[in-house]
């Protein structure tokens, strides 16, 4: 029995990594979209604003991998968390 949940947590662990990393991919686009349309239109507040939501949930996301699984920034990486760079998978090796 205490096998199963085991399995359970680790499944439910990958999940949600997974499933964190698809929200970075996603924020990641609309930043990138956001800024090349700043390009050709840099005073239109509108649109700063939506970079500006967009920046701070991508950052969100991106701490709250840090903080569960590991740096996926080099800015990430902090003095108390051992250099968790290395140490950790990267996020291309997501396991199946």
């Amino acid at each position: 029995m205490n096998m199963n949940n085991e399995n359970r947590n680790n499944q439910n662990k990958k999940l949600d990594k997974r499933r964190i990393m698809v929200n970075i991919y996603q924020l990641g686009f609309a930043l990138n979209e956001a800024v090349l349309f700043l390009d050709t239109h840099p005073s239109d507040p509108e649109a700063i604003e939506y970079y500006n939501q967009i920046k701070e949930k991508y950052n969100e996301a991106v701490n709250i991998y840090a903080d569960y699984f590991g740096p996926l920034l080099a800015s990430n990486v902090t003095s108390e968390n051992y250099w968790m760079w290395v140490a950790t998978p990267m996020p291309w090796e997501l396991e199946d």
